[in-house]
Parts: C-alpha cells; structure tokens; sequence
C-alpha cells in the first residue's frame, strides 16, 4: 500500500513538473519569437494556448501581448477585441489597453472614440506614465474636431508633470493653466491654445499667446518652429481676411523685421520675403532695408534660386554701397554667379572682393573660391596659380595651410603624384590644418592617408604600408579603416603583395613573443599591425587570441565598459489567480517585462527605481553600474535606443581609439550600435535599393536614435527633415495634407528617408560616402565635388568636400556603417 501511495505521488510530482517545464518551454518559444520580430509565430503560440488552456492565457495577460502584436501586423479588429478583453477583467494592464484603444480610434479617424478611452483614462489613471501624452491628445483631438471650447478647457487644466511624466498637482483652470514654461511641450501646446483661441474668436487672448510665443524664446538667436508658429497666429491676425498670405499686414519696419527673421530661420522663404518686401516698399528710409535686400536674397541662394539671388545682391551693393553687408552680398553674388555657370562674372567680383575689402575677416574665401571655380572650368593652371597666390598673400597664416591643401587636390586629381608628395610632406608641417573649423580645411589623419596614397601610386610600397599602418584604425576611425582597406588590396595585388607579405612577416614574429607586462604594448601593436596585413581567417584567429591575452595587461586597454544583467520582471507562468491589481509602477513593470514588451515596461521599471532614490533626473547614471546597465539593455530591447547609447558612449570615451572592433563585446556593440524600428527599416529600405544598416547608419548621427528630437531650425525625427525636403518627399509618395509632425512618427520618418537616400543613390550608384555627404551638404555640391577629383574613388573624393560639416558627416557616418556591416547581415541579424 505504502508503495502504490509513493509511485502515485512520484507519478503526481512528475506529472507538475513536466507541466512547468512545458509551460515555461512555451513561454521561452513565445519571447524568442517576439525577439526575432517572428510575430506569425509568435500568435500562433497564443492561439494555441488560448484554445487549450483559456486561464492560464488570461491571468498572465496574453491577451495583452495578443492584441500587441496583432496592432504590430495591422490587424486592428483582434486588437482591439484583445484590448476590450484586458479591459472587462480589469487587468493591472487595463490602463495601456485604454491608451492603444485610443490610438487605434485615431487612427480610424473616430476622434469621439479616441476621446471617449482617453478621458476614462485619465479619470482612472492620473498618476500613469501616459497621463501626460493623453492630457496633449486629449486637447488636440477636440481641437481636430473643432470642438475649441474643450480644447481650450484641456489645455487650461493642463496640470504640471514630473520629469517620470507623473503629475504632480491636480488640474488647475486658469488663463494659462500651467503653460508658462518654456520646455518644448509646453511651447507646442501654447501653439494649440492660440489657435484654440484664434478659432473661437478669441482675438485678444490669442495676440497674447502668439506673442509670449516669439518673445519668450529659448534661444534668441535660434527662433524655433514654435516661434514660427506664434508668427504665423499674428500675421492672420493683422491681416484682413482674403489677404494673409498675400500681402504683409500694416506693421512697423522693426516688426515686419522681426517676423521675417522668424519665417527665414525656419525656411518660410515665402512668407520672409512678404516682411522683407514691406520693409523696402513701405519705409525706403528706414535703416533696415539694406538687411531686408541682402536677406531676401539669401533667401533665395538658400532656395537654389540663384539668378534671383543675385538681384538683390546686387541692389545691396548699388544702393548701399558702404553698408557693411555689401561686402557680404559682394561674396554672395560671386558664389550665386558660381552656381548658374557664369564663371567669368564670379571670377570678376571675387576680385573686386579682394581689391575693395582686403581687410575682410573671410577674405581668403574669395582667393581660394576662385582656385575652385578654375577647377571648375578645368583650367588646372590658373587654379595652381591662384593656390601660389593664396599662398603668398597669408604666408605663415591656416589660410596658407587651405590654400596648400587645394593645390595637393589639384595634384592628386591631376595624377601629378610626385608633386603631390612634396606638398603633402611640406603640409605635414603646419600645426593648424583647420579641420572641421572652416571651409576646405583637413586634420592629420587625411593628411597622413594622402600621403600614404602618393606612395602607393608611386609604387613605394614597403614606405606606403608603413604610412598607412600608422593610421590607427578603430570602430570611429574612418581613415584608419581606408587605410587597411587599401592595405587588404595591396596584399591582393601581384605588384605588392611581396612587400606585404615581409611586413606581414615582420609583425607577425614580433607578435609571438611571450606577452608579458613590459612587452605587452609593443605586441599589442605588432599584432594589430599583423592583423591588417592579413585576410586569412585561421592566422586572424591566433592574432585576436594574442589580443585578448595582451590588451588585460595595458591599462589603458583593461577598462572595457561591461556589466552584468540583472533579473527584472515576474518570471513564472501564473496557474490558478492573477497578480495584484494594483497598477503601481512596478506591478506595472513586472507584467509588461513577463510579456517581453521592454517598450512599455522598461520605463515603469525605471520609474518605480527612481521612487525608491526619489530622483526625477534623466541619467541612468543615478543607478548602481548593474542596475544601470540592464535599464540600458532593456530600453535597447524596445527599440528606444536613444536610451542606451546616451548611457554607452560616455563609457567607451576613455577606450583606446585603435581598440580592435571583433573583440568588442557583442553586448556593448547591440548599446553603440542598436537596431530599433527594425521592421520598418526592412518594410521601406531594400524596395528603395537602400541598405537598411546604412539608414541606421545615418540615422545614428543624425539623431541618436531620437523619435521626437527637434533641431534648432525645425529638423525633424530620427532622420531630421526640414521642411522643404520632406514636403518634396511627400509628394513623391503621393501623401496628400501631409503634416511635418508626422515625422515624429518613425515609420514615417524611416519612409521618407529610404525614399530620399533611394533617390541619392540613383545620383550616386553604389557611392556610400557621396550619398551621406549629399544628405548633409545637397546633392548638387557633392556633384560639383564629385566632379572636381575626375574619379569615382571615394579615397580621392571624400578629401574634395569642401563643406567641413559634411566631409566629417562623411566620416561618421561611413564609421558608423562599417561597424553595421561587420556585426549585422542586410536583414539586420547578428552576424
């Protein structure tokens, strides 16, 4: 008897823990499967699990997960039957059920619907994370539905919210409720409450919130697109009704001034152009109308309009002859002139600029501007003559070094290698090159890779892979990665593989040396040395071992930023009753990490943290080194990855620039070099011809990976458009009553930027560093610069942008995108 009761509770036992095993096997499939963006799979799972066992499916909120993925893949009717499932249980989950919900309802285009969530929402929820967002959304979408007395309602009761997005006081009806601050919500939401106002007739009111939107700016010098808007609120309502638009209001010359400067900051060309005009119509006398000539131009040039630029130019220099800004507007319409291949009229007034200012603070611009121009027109000669003349005429001076620089472009374009040479030795020579300080400036690096190139073409080999060997190469090292790359040819070529294979000799017996702590720089060295030399695999296999062992013992090396993963997040299936209901941030946090949405979970964790230090700051910093670095892995995890490269970068500052990439930690690598919104990326990129890493790429400088990032001059979104592109985009598409806001959103953003990379690349075939210089600097400069080094060789005509911003842009991002190759294939897995 005793043995039967004993086999039947070995047989009891036996049977719960192969039911838990296969429970958490089930889970294990369901978030590998939502990892790898296998979202088919994934439902499949819950489907299963939902037929075969309903109550294990819903206390541990799968119908959540359900309808998450099923909004993932578009299927909104099962979203939003899941989303009503979380809701009537009254799941812990319910208050994000509420905000997809309305999400969706928007999306439908049934604001009543969206409203109706939002405001259960926050009736039930003050003290959420989306509380704010739903406050904003809640305004906007009465306002969409020109309901303005509500919307004004919202946006008056607007309460304050902590750094979390928690609010800390209850709503608060006055004139302003709480929109006095200057932080860009409240700003975007002052711009919805003067239209509130303007629509409902309100006049007074709305004047006094366009005003405080353009006095009260965060940068004077950088009005922002909010600034633009409050501009726009008064010119409607200065204007009378069928003109706005047309004419500019009746205003002083200081405020039309002061209106334009708004609208041209933030590339309202057309509408500056009304103030500016007033301004030379109306008041001929006043002292502002040489600035409104020379802006309206500028306007113009930034337009691309360059035969209308000229004429105003032109009418500052001849009307306003000894105002300071006809020495600008004379340089300007040079380079207009330039520009609508009028060489011998742009030659003429870079003279005449050289001539009347000879004490202008840019005046080597007009001496080196004409070098290009010459270029231009393929006159080599009398480009190397005005380079002599640069050159004597600010001897001892950075325009000396520039003016050198341009005469070796000129050399090297030319083939003229030996000449060159010498002047790449005698530019090694100057301590200021300019870099990325001003137009057509180098730095050290360049030079050193120019020079290294020169004798390579002159078949100096053993000296060209010594010069090119000490280039440091590294992960952000863009000249260090030309360089082996030319050394990976030279090793393939016939001509100079034996000069390879003894300098692969060389370091390599050096590298086998016993590491020990006094030698363990000098073979480090050798063996990074070793490494460039050499494509094969098993030899490339030892030398990284070799690494591994030295780079421990060299301090600079050893501090390898790391960490180790902490376990957040409830980690056992629920049997038999559900979690708590109390939402607190980490009940919250808790259900969300189990279902593996680090999106929405990891910032309930965070927040729940951040009550137990009561810190209201933005840093992950502020928690231990292992807490830190999980928060950083999870919000990597989903996709907000703006979060993990602010907390890695700082930490691989102090990491020697030539650290070997392949013995990165592959942890580390996912924090520097993320894949957020990968399934977008891989739904716009390869139909446009557009490698996905290189969107990421350019997305990674652009704006660190920032969904809502604004620049100064109104960029917007992960790939930062301004205006006039993006509505050129947009047109492409066929997006009609298209919004900038919509770039906030990244697919949207990743859309517009494969479309417009997609048309780069049809200028530039298969011509990496051209596409990014043209994203930054224009497609018609880089064709200019393009054309100048007579090749297609990036390793000739990277060196030709003359844009500072651009060629270190170049550098970047090309950085950028070689690390993205070395670690992900074009369908963004991991190597």
């Amino acid at each position: 008897m005793l043995f039967m009761k004993l086999m039947a509770l070995f047989f009891l036992l036996f049977i719960l823990t192969f039911s838990q095993l296969a429970a958490q096997d089930f889970r294990q499939k369901i978030n590998q499967a939502v990892e790898n963006r296998d979202y088919s799979t994934a439902l499949g799972e819950l489907r299963n699990l939902e037929k075969s066992d309903k109550k294990t499916f819903t206390i541990n909120n799968y119908d959540y997960l359900t309808a998450r993925l099923a909004e993932k893949r578009g299927d909104l009717a099962r979203a939003m039957t899941k989303y009503q499932s979380v809701l009537k249980r009254n799941s812990v989950l319910a208050p994000y059920a509420k905000w997809h919900l309305s999400q969706i309802a928007r999306a439908s285009g049934n604001l009543i619907l969206e409203r109706t969530f939002l405001q259960t929402f926050l009736i039930e929820n003050p003290n959420s994370l989306l509380a704010q967002a739903a406050y904003h959304r809640t305004a906007r979408s009465y306002f969409e539905s020109g309901n303005y007395e509500r919307a004004l309602f919202f946006l008056q009761a607007m309460p304050n919210f902590t750094a979390t997005g928690n609010s800390s006081n209850p709503p608060n009806p006055t004139v302003f409720g709480n929109l006095n601050g200057n932080d860009p919500k409240t700003r975007e939401n002052l711009v919805l409450l003067g239209n509130a106002y303007l629509q409902s007739k309100k006049t007074k009111e709305a004047r006094e919130v366009f005003t405080k939107l353009v006095n009260n700016l965060p940068n004077a010098g950088q009005p922002d697109d909010f600034a633009l808007e409050g501009t726009k609120g008064l010119d409607i309502l200065d204007s009378e009704s069928d003109k706005y638009g047309k004419t500019a209001p009746s205003l002083p010359d200081t405020e039309h001034l002061r209106r334009a400067l708004i609208y041209q900051f933030n590339r309202n060309f057309t509408s500056a152009r009304l103030h500016y005009s007033a301004i030379v119509e109306r008041y001929p006398q006043s002292p502002n109308v040489p600035d409104a000539l020379y802006q309206i131009g500028r306007g113009y040039n930034l337009e691309l309009a360059y035969n209308e630029a000229v004429k105003w130019f032109e009418r500052v220099q001849s009307e306003f002859p000894a105002h300071p800004l006809a020495e600008t507007a004379l340089s300007q319409s040079a380079s207009a002139y330039s520009r609508i291949n009028k060489p011998k009229e742009a030659i003429s007034r870079y003279q005449k600029f050289i001539e009347k200012y000879p004490d202008a603070d840019a005046l080597e611009r007009a001496y080196l501007n004409i070098v290009d121009i010459e270029r231009d027109l393929g006159e080599s000669t009398d480009a190397l003559n005005w380079a002599k003349k640069t050159r004597e005429a600010f001897q001892g001076e950075l325009p000396e070094a520039l003016a050198l620089f341009a005469q070796i472009r000129i050399r090297i374009a030319e083939n003229d290698w030996n000449n060159a040479l010498t002047d790449l030795v005698e530019l090694q020579k100057f301590s200021d090159l300019g870099g990325t300080r001003v137009p057509g400036g180098t730095n050290k690096n360049e030079v050193a890779f120019l020079t290294a190139s020169a004798l390579d073409q002159l078949g100096r080999y053993p000296e060209a892979i010594e010069a090119y060997l000490a280039i440091p190469d590294g992960r952000s090292e863009y000249y260090g990665w030309r360089a082996t790359e030319r050394l990976k040819m030279l090793a393939a070529e016939e001509k100079s593989n034996q000069a390879v294979t003894q300098k692969f000799g060389y370091y390599f017996g050096l590298s086998q040396q016993i590491v020990t702590v006094a030698a363990a720089d000098s073979i480090r060295q050798a063996t990074q040395h070793a490494l460039r030399l050499t494509a094969d695999e098993n030899v490339r296999a030892k030398l990284l071992e070799i690494l591994k062992k030295t780079y421990p013992l060299i301090p600079s090396y050893q501090k390898i930023p790391g960490g180790k993963l902490q376990e957040f997040g409830r980690k056992n299936l629920l049997k038999d009753k559900s979690v708590s209901l109390a939402n607190s941030h980490q009940n919250l946090a808790d259900e969300l990490l189990f279902l593996g949405l680090y999106d929405e979970g990891t910032p309930e964790l965070e927040t729940a943290l951040r009550e137990k230090l009561s810190k209201n700051t933005n840093s992950l910093n502020d928690f231990p080194p292992e807490t830190a670095y999980t928060l950083a892995v999870f919000y990597n995890r989903g996709e907000m990855s703006n979060r993990s490269i602010a907390y890695a970068e700082p930490q691989w500052r102090n990491v020697p620039a030539d650290y070997q990439v392949e013995l990165m930690p592959r942890e580390q690598v996912a924090l520097l070099y993320p894949i957020p919104y990968a399934d977008s990326l891989l739904k716009f990129a390869p139909e446009r011809k557009v490698d996905p890493r290189f969107a990421l790429s350019i997305m990674r400088q652009e704006s660190r990976y920032r969904a809502e990032v604004k620049s100064v001059a109104a960029a917007r979104g992960l790939m930062q458009f301004i205006s006039d592109t993006s509505n050129k985009i947009a047109t492409e598409l066929g997006k009609k009553n298209f919004k900038q806001d919509e770039l906030y959103h990244p697919p949207t953003a990743i859309l517009f930027g494969s479309q417009y990379l997609g048309n780069l690349y049809k200028i530039f075939p298969n011509q990496h560093p051209a596409v990014a210089a043209s994203y930054n600097g224009g497609e018609h400069n880089m064709t200019r610069w393009l054309a100048r080094a007579k090749t297609d060789s990036q390793d000739r005509y990277v060196s030709e942008i003359i844009f500072s911003q651009s060629k270190d842009y170049v550098y970047k991002v090309m950085a950028n995108f070689r690390v993205y190759q070395m670690f992900y294939d074009e369908t963004l897995k991991a190597r």
